[in-house]
C-alpha cells in the first residue's frame, strides 16, 4: 500500500492544474506580432492599454477555471468518484477555451484589415518527416518487440491480473489473460501512433504555408518544427503502452511511473519553450498571417471553403488546427475525439 495516498495524489493533480494554467498563460505569447487572439492587429496594439486589459481579463479566467478543474479533480480522486473525475478533467480542459473566446470578442473591434499579399519561398516545399520512415517506425517497433515478449512468456501470465490500483495502492481493476486483455494496450497505442504519424504527415504535406519575409531556404518551417514534437510523443505513447500491457509481470508500479511523467512533462515544457524562442528573428518579426478574421469562429475554429489548405497555423498558441471547411477535416475530428471516448470506455469495463 502506499502511505499517505491523498497527499500523493493532490500534490499530483496539482502539478496538472499548475501546468495546465501555466500553459494557458503563455499561450497569448506565442502568437505571431500581428495576431492577437486570433485577430489581426497592428503590433503596437499589443501594448496598449486596451490589449493589457483584455490580456488581463483573460488570465484571471484562466486561473479561475484551471482551479475549479482542479477542486472537481481532486474531489473525485479522493473520493473515488469516477465521474467527478472526469468533469473536472473537461472543465480544466474546456474552461481556459472560453476565456479565449471572450478574450477573442474583446479584441475583434481593433481588427485591421487583412493583408492580401503572400510571400512562397522559390525552394521546393521539405515534406519528408523528420529522421524519414525508419525513425518513424520506431515506436511501432516498440510496440511489437513488447508484444512478443508478452507472446513469449504467455504462460506465466496469471489468468486475471490487476490493471488499475485505487488511491490506496488497493487493485480495484482487472483483466483476463485473453487476447484482447493482453494485447489491448499495445492495439489501442498502435492506433494513437498511427494517427498520430498521419497527422503529422498531413501537416507536412498539407498545411497552409505562412513564410515570413527573409525566410532563409533549409530552414526549419514550423510545420517540420510541429512532426518533430509529434514524433516524440509517439514514442512517449509506445513507450507508456508497453509498460500498460507488462502490468502482468511488474504489477503495481507504484509512484515512480508518476513522478517520471511528470517531470517528462516539465522538462518537455522547458525544452519546447526554449525551443520556440530559438525560432529565426524574421519568424518573430512576421505580422499577421493572410487568413481573414471572419473564418476565424471563436477564435479557435477555422472555416473557410475557399481555402484549399486542410491544416492552418492556430492564432492562439502553436501548431495547426483543421480547416473545418474541408469535409476531411471532420472525419479527423471524429477520429481524434475516439481516442478519449475509448480510453473512457476502456476504464469503465475495468473497474
Amino acid at each position: 500500500m502506499i502511505e499517505h495516498p491523498q497527499i500523493l495524489f493532490s500534490a499530483v493533480l496539482l502539478s496538472v492544474a499548475a501546468f495546465v494554467a501555466c500553459l494557458f498563460w503563455m499561450l497569448p505569447d506565442w502568437s505571431r506580432p500581428g495576431i492577437f487572439f486570433a485577430v489581426t492587429i497592428v503590433p503596437e496594439f499589443r501594448n496598449s492599454p486596451e490589449a493589457r486589459r483584455v490580456l488581463r481579463s483573460y488570465r484571471l479566467q484562466t486561473l479561475l477555471h484551471t482551479g475549479i478543474g482542479f477542486a472537481v479533480m481532486l474531489e473525485g480522486a479522493l473520493q473515488q468518484h469516477f465521474v467527478f473525475l472526469i468533469a473536472g478533467a473537461l472543465w480544466l480542459a474546456v474552461g481556459p477555451l472560453i476565456a479565449i473566446a471572450k478574450a477573442h470578442a474583446k479584441t475583434l473591434p481593433h481588427a485591421v484589415a487583412v493583408s492580401t499579399v503572400r510571400e512562397a519561398p522559390l525552394s521546393p516545399r521539405r515534406t519528408q518527416l523528420p529522421g524519414g520512415w525508419i525513425l518513424q517506425l520506431g515506436p511501432f517497433g516498440i510496440l511489437l518487440v513488447t508484444a512478443g515478449y508478452l507472446r513469449m512468456h504467455w504462460d506465466e501470465i496469471p489468468a486475471r491480473f490487476p490493471v488499475h490500483w485505487g488511491i490506496d495502492g488497493m487493485p480495484n481493476g482487472w483483466a483476463l489473460r485473453t487476447p484482447a486483455g493482453v494485447y489491448g494496450p499495445l492495439v489501442l497505442g498502435a492506433f494513437v501512433v498511427a494517427g498520430i504519424s498521419l497527422l503529422a504527415y498531413g501537416i507536412s504535406h498539407m498545411a497552409r504555408r505562412v513564410i515570413p519575409t527573409g525566410w532563409a531556404a533549409g530552414s526549419m518551417d514550423p510545420a517540420q518544427r510541429i512532426a518533430l514534437i509529434l514524433m516524440a510523443i509517439e514514442f512517449f505513447i509506445a513507450a507508456i503502452s508497453s509498460l500498460v500491457a507488462l502490468l502482468p509481470f511488474t504489477g503495481n508500479p507504484g509512484v515512480v511511473p508518476i513522478v517520471i511523467l511528470a517531470l517528462v512533462i516539465l522538462l518537455s515544457a522547458i525544452l519546447l519553450r526554449g525551443w520556440l524562442r530559438r525560432a529565426p528573428a524574421s519568424l518573430e518579426e512576421t505580422a499577421g498571417d493572410g487568413m481573414p478574421d471572419a473564418c476565424w469562429k471563436l477564435g479557435l475554429f477555422y472555416y473557410n471553403p475557399d481555402d484549399s489548405a486542410l491544416f492552418v497555423e492556430k492564432r492562439v498558441g502553436i501548431g495547426y488546427t483543421v480547416n473545418f471547411g474541408h469535409a476531411s477535416a471532420w472525419i479527423i475530428t471524429a477520429l481524434i475525439l475516439l481516442l478519449p471516448l475509448s480510453l473512457a470506455a476502456l476504464a469503465i469495463l475495468n473497474r
